[in-house]
């Protein structure tokens, strides 16, 4: 899936214009390795337009959660920066902004109202289908945002959208036969899949030394931090009935399903009790701040860690990040109970060591010879293919026509054997390779056209407004100069 992912970012990012309205379900992850340049709360400036930090923090948020839902919640930060999230975060603030410039160059505005409309409609904000001001301010104290900077990120969006709407040329009969074509065209083929287990690397350490020594940066320990904690448990009183129920109503908020419903207090009264007694000891854990800051109270342990070790969450990971040794933090919330951390020591990664590093340097070694053999094994193959499998025809979506392939393994084969213009060769996935011919070809299925007109003339219409943005944009970076100042950490 990253793979996929890796090779169409350029197709993901047209439909991640920044989305304030879907931020407001996003939680807030770290941006880790960018500093900043030489303009202080400033990422970049384009035209007059300034892309602010804040900008930057909640778009790659965003971004973040999009693609961790779409990997079932298992991304975290290294995989991140391979995809390039923050790049993708940056630019598509840049585009952004061009389209800003444009819009007020000639005159297009986004009035108080459109504002108004938009945020009301947001179903996060709303009670019984009618838009609750209390909720709204408390979503927004959640996240940390305050009005006017959320009804401006809102305003932002909206220009964009506006300005971009200009653009809606429709399409003509003409362009959806075009792009039907494309997409019903059917190959049929003779095809032989190759595992890694058709092949045999043989490993000579020299060679591997020297594959380090050329990779030798990828391969560090990780970021260490030594810290003392002093823990604080919840007040122990029993609440009140009434007082209980006071509680509850006053942050109902934070009591809600996957889907952002309220849940009713009979349901979560436990719940509701863990939240009052952790508020009541807010005042201890404060007091215990203050004391273990003083030197007055000793921690009640010390431990070294990895830096986003599970023992913490990741709020205060990213509470943590960059901080200087003998640092304390205010109190945090972890495991039901509130944390007081001094930070000890940073210890830096470092380079690994051969020796260190072997395992892993023997594993990613192995792992690119075999693409290296797979490939040229299924190119060697491809002229020759009498004892292959053949094929039905298959179009862009037969992705359970073509075992022992997976359906995402298909899938990533015949989006590129559509792309090829090749009639044999091979085509290399994450641990096999397929050899094709294509053996007879039908073009475009004018049944299959009438069936799903409605599709395709929807993908069709989206094709011709991504073309033309792209047009857009390519012009308007000639227009209005672009300064980035922020600088991606080594």
């Amino acid at each position: 899936m990253i793979t996929w992912m890796q090779k169409h970012r350029k197709y993901l990012v047209i439909t991640i214009w920044i989305s304030t309205i879907a931020f407001v379900g996003a939680g807030f992850v770290g941006w880790g390795t960018y500093q900043y340049g030489s303009k202080s709360n400033n990422v970049a400036l384009v035209g007059k337009i300034p892309v602010t930090m804040s900008e930057f923090q909640n778009i790659y948020s965003n971004i973040f959660e999009q693609y961790n839902r779409t990997l079932g919640g298992k991304l975290d930060e290294a995989t991140a920066k391979r995809l390039g999230l923050q790049k993708q975060a940056l630019q598509s603030l840049i585009y952004q902004a061009l389209i800003r410039n444009f819009a007020d160059e000639h005159g297009i505005i986004v009035d108080d109202n459109e504002v108004q409309q938009a945020i009301i409609s947001i179903p996060a904000f709303q009670k019984n289908g009618t838009f609750d001001k209390q909720t709204y301010l408390s979503i927004l104290s959640n996240m940390r945002m305050k009005p006017k900077t959320f009804e401006s990120n809102i305003r932002n969006e909206l220009l964009v959208k506006k300005t971009l709407n200009l653009l809606d040329m429709g399409i003509t009969p003409l362009e959806t036969e075009a792009f039907g074509s494309a997409i019903f065209i059917a190959d049929k083929i003779r095809y032989k899949v190759f595992t890694d287990r058709d092949v045999d690397v043989k490993i000579d350490e020299k060679d591997l030394e020297k594959y380090w020594e050329q990779h030798k940066s990828e391969y560090t320990t990780l970021k260490r931090y030594r810290v003392s904690l002093l823990w604080v448990k919840p007040s122990e009183l029993a609440p009140d009935e009434a007082e209980l129920k006071e509680f509850y109503k006053t942050n109902r908020t934070d009591f809600t399903d996957k889907d952002g419903r309220i849940l009713p207090f009979e349901k979560i009264r436990k719940k509701v009790e863990a939240a009052f007694r952790l508020k009541k000891s807010k005042k201890s854990a404060q007091l215990a701040y203050i004391e273990l800051k003083k030197g007055k109270r000793a921690p009640q342990e010390t431990v070294t860690l990895n830096e986003k070790d599970p023992m913490f969450s990741d709020e205060i990971w990213h509470a943590i990040e960059g901080l200087e040794p003998h640092t304390v933090l205010k109190p945090k919330v972890q495991d039901g109970r509130y944390v007081i951390i001094r930070i000890e020591d940073v210890i830096l990664p470092r380079p690994k060591s051969f020796k260190e590093a072997y395992e892993s340097v023997k594993n990613d070694y192995i792992k690119l010879k075999k693409k290296e053999m797979l490939i040229k094994l299924a190119e060697n193959i491809s002229s020759n293919l009498q004892n292959g499998k053949v094929s039905d025809f298959l179009t862009r979506d037969s992705v359970d026509k073509l075992k022992p392939l997976s359906n995402d393994e298909a899938a990533v084969f015949l989006q590129k054997l559509f792309y090829s213009k090749k009639a044999q060769g091979a085509i290399l996935l994450d641990n096999k390779a397929v050899s094709y011919q294509i053996v007879e070809q039908k073009l475009l299925n004018k049944e299959k056209l009438k069936q799903n007109r409605e599709f395709i003339e929807e993908n069709t219409h989206k094709t011709k407004e991504a073309l033309l943005q792209d047009a857009l944009i390519k012009q308007l970076q000639l227009r209005y100069p672009v300064e980035i100042y922020l600088k991606e950490s080594e």
